[in-house]
């Protein structure tokens, strides 16, 4: 875990503000942990993917969820089957490109970034690789 402020004009009241600060705040985050961020929003006809990052040969599909609270569950279970089986739809179109490049990878990790925002506008950070297969 760790944790991040939140600048004096953020306005988490907004669910895409939150959203959107949340991926800010992932980002600095998953660099942080070494991992060199490939793209972001990588959208495809199945779906989007937040973070595609690398470390080495193992290409991270990242997605990001930010809450204010849990009163709504954990954000790990708003990534349902459905929306892992989008993201994992989204990574092969990811690695079709890497085929075509002649790009080497060696394994693939579906993580999740939980970004919780308390009310004193800082933010705790779970990082969890390799949390869907």
């Amino acid at each position: 875990m760790n944790t991040m402020n939140c600048d004096q004009n953020c306005n988490l009241l907004d669910a895409k503000a939150l959203g959107n600060w949340g991926e800010d705040i992932a980002r600095q985050y998953i660099e942080q942990q070494g991992l060199k961020i490939v793209t972001t929003n990588y959208k495809t006809k199945v779906g989007e993917i937040d973070i595609i990052a690398k470390n080495g040969l193992t290409y991270h599909f990242i997605e990001i969820k930010a809450r204010r609270g849990v009163t709504h569950g954990l954000p790990r279970e708003a990534v349902s089957k459905r929306k892992q089986k989008h993201i994992k739809q989204a990574a092969m179109y990811f690695i079709r490109d890497l085929r075509s490049q002649n790009r080497k990878w060696k394994e693939l990790s579906f993580d999740v970034v939980e970004v919780y925002v308390h009310e004193d506008l800082k933010a705790t950070i779970h990082y969890m690789p390799q949390c869907f297969m």
